[in-house]
């Protein structure tokens, strides 16, 4: 089995969390606090779509594993 994209979603996910803060602290609103109190929930929406696609990702890889496995899956 091939570690990359288990690497590239932990890094994804890593960088969600340390650059997320920053990100929405650094624009300009209205009320600038209205929203600070909630980076962590972007985040945690960051997080949660990066492990789905990942999660996606992760079946149609089996899925193409199982068509070889039975005999490449032309015809049904």
């Amino acid at each position: 089995m091939n570690p990359l994209p288990s690497v590239v979603v932990a890094l994804v996910a890593i960088a969600a969390l340390l650059f997320a803060p920053g990100v929405l602290e650094g624009q300009e609103t209205t009320a600038p606090r209205q929203m600070r109190h909630f980076w962590h929930v972007f985040a945690a929406y960051a997080i949660a779509w990066v492990l789905l696609f990942g999660w996606a990702v992760s079946i149609a890889r089996r899925i193409g594993r199982l068509e070889r496995r039975v005999g490449g899956g032309e015809g049904t």
